[in-house]
């Protein structure tokens, strides 16, 4: 319990920081981060709606305050206060600063639940690359690399549009269709849920057998997620062959 709180707190921040404090088989990230996007988001829109009921109720009362002693505002219509106040609430910056962060929760809850990637508080990450831009830090290739800005909101809207088409799908077994191109067999993996790293060209492991990842597009629900793989005449085994255990077993 104690790690997830510590995970609720550490999915906030860029993860070359947050690594900085917890190694990654210490805290469950994908769980932590779910449950931090969702608290941020609902959070978020708390506070929406106490800053309505505050400034909604303010500038009506103020409105009203002035028609009662003959005012300005006495040839409006009571009706028209009340939109007023409405309107203003909608322009004001806090209300589109409090908005972001509900919909920042929501794209970081759906992205933790739909393809386990563990997004930061984007303002956070803002200060972190221009953080590295000023003291020209060099680029990682470890885990403590953190993304671009490009990179982040490209992860941002590919974990959107992931979530979007797993959104109310139940998870169902893969389906596995095998044809052949000349002399070459073809395996088309249908899928209800990505899978991670699975980009063209790895190599993926069935059993005995090696296949080369041709392509990776999208399908209809319930499997949207369609992989197009072409068998290798042979393969080596190593850390970056992808390792997959069919629902069944393939024809040799």
């Amino acid at each position: 319990m104690l790690r997830l709180l510590l995970g609720i707190i550490l999915t906030v921040l860029p993860r070359r920081w947050s690594r900085q404090f917890a190694s990654e088989q210490a805290i469950p990230w994908e769980r932590a981060a779910t449950l931090s996007g969702l608290l941020e988001s609902l959070m978020a829109l708390f506070a929406l709606i106490t800053w309505y009921a505050h400034s909604a109720a303010h500038w009506a009362g103020n409105a009203l305050d002035s028609a009662l002693r003959n005012g300005p505002e006495a040839q409006v219509p009571g009706q028209a206060i009340g939109f007023s106040a409405l309107v203003l609430w909608c322009l004001h910056p806090l209300t589109w600063l409090i908005a972001y962060f509900v919909a920042e929760g929501a794209v970081r809850f759906l992205a933790a639940i739909s393809t386990e990637q563990v997004l930061p508080l984007w303002s956070l990450h803002i200060v972190d690359w221009i953080y590295g831009k000023l003291t020209q830090r060099p680029r990682e290739g470890n885990p403590l690399h953190t993304l671009t800005a490009k990179e982040q909101l490209k992860a941002m809207v590919t974990a959107t549009r992931l979530a979007a088409l797993t959104a109310g799908s139940p998870e169902v077994a893969d389906e596995l269709i095998e044809t052949h191109d000349g002399t070459d067999a073809i395996l088309e993996i249908r899928a209800s849920r990505p899978k991670a790293d699975w980009g063209p060209p790895r190599v993926v492991r069935i059993a005995t057998a090696y296949y080369r990842l041709e392509s990776a597009s999208q399908g209809e629900r319930p499997r949207p997620f369609i992989f197009r793989l072409r068998r290798l005449p042979a393969g080596v085994p190593g850390r970056n062959v992808l390792m997959y255990d069919p629902p069944h077993e393939l024809r040799s």
